[in-house]
């Protein structure tokens, strides 16, 4: 499954894409994980690549992808004619507007009342990517957030998950 996740420098989307890369290698697929950002610290272009598969991947980045994950209208912009024609559109619903049907929820929304931080939209949305694709086990991600995220915010950074995977099972 090849996976993009789109959005603005700031956003956490080059995390979210090493989190699922390293839940899939938990569960001992094969994942190839690469990231692509613009000069801008803030406010560019900030993408991540997953690829998963059970077989040797030969891809070294996405070039159809199965699902698009886009956090802000910036992002979703400049890769959005990666998305197969048939793929899964993700986006955060108050900052992006498609042109293609999609499903989503308001991520930055869902991370400022659940943790108090947008910095978490992050977490939201790879919860609800999670819940909607089913592509690994919550509890591998739970286990890769413990490992990636910055010492002092795992039960932060988990919260935020897991309020984006329920959202994602609705």
């Amino acid at each position: 499954m090849q996976i993009r996740l789109a959005g603005i420098g700031g956003q956490g989307v080059v995390l979210a894409g090493v989190i699922l890369g390293e839940a899939a290698a938990i569960e001992g697929l094969n994942v190839l994980q690469t990231q692509d950002y613009s000069s801008a610290s803030r406010g560019g272009h900030s993408i991540a690549d997953v690829i998963i598969s059970r077989e040797p991947i030969y891809d070294v980045m996405v070039t159809e992808a199965d699902v698009l994950v886009a956090l802000a209208q910036l992002g979703y912009d400049t890769v959005k004619d990666s998305l197969k024609e048939n793929g899964l559109l993700i986006i955060d619903t108050d900052l992006v507007k498609p042109d293609r049907d999609h499903v989503g929820a308001p991520f930055t929304r869902l991370a400022e009342e659940t943790t108090g931080l947008a910095l978490t939209v992050n977490m939201v949305a790879l919860g609800y990517l999670v819940a909607k694709t089913g592509v690994v086990k919550k509890e591998n991600v739970e286990e890769a957030i413990r490992r990636r995220v910055p010492k002092g915010t795992e039960e932060i950074n988990l919260r935020a998950f897991r309020a984006g995977y329920e959202e994602g099972l609705k």
